[in-house]
């Protein structure tokens, strides 16, 4: 076959199917409410099946281990007592991510 008879097979395809952009959902327009105003009891919520998935999520993230990293060496020292909600506002993290960067600091030896 040569490279006319392809490109009349992509022309043709392209021509006949419906090229429209309101097909596509928008996913931008679902609300949900956001994480940093949930008050988390985190002795609790480890023991929940889903904390290792959150805990993995969160530390795949490329940005997890600089903001860990800063976490630790400058905000953390400052107040070793911060909770989750606080860390993600000096952040602008969500909850969840600043709930692995405590984690992480807690098992880290000193």
């Amino acid at each position: 076959m040569d490279a006319t008879v392809k490109q009349d097979k992509l022309d043709k395809h392209v021509k006949t199917k419906k090229l429209d952009s309101s097909d596509i959902p928008n996913i931008r327009s679902v609300k949900y409410d956001s994480g940093r105003t949930i008050d988390i009891d985190v002795a609790n919520f480890k023991g929940h099946p889903l904390w290792t998935i959150l805990i993995e999520t969160a530390r795949n993230n490329p940005l997890f281990p600089n903001r860990a990293g800063y976490a630790h060496s400058k905000i953390i020292p400052q107040n070793p007592k911060i909770t989750p909600k606080e860390l993600a506002g000096k952040l602008s993290i969500t909850v969840g991510e600043a709930l692995a960067i405590l984690e992480g600091y807690e098992i880290l030896p000193k």
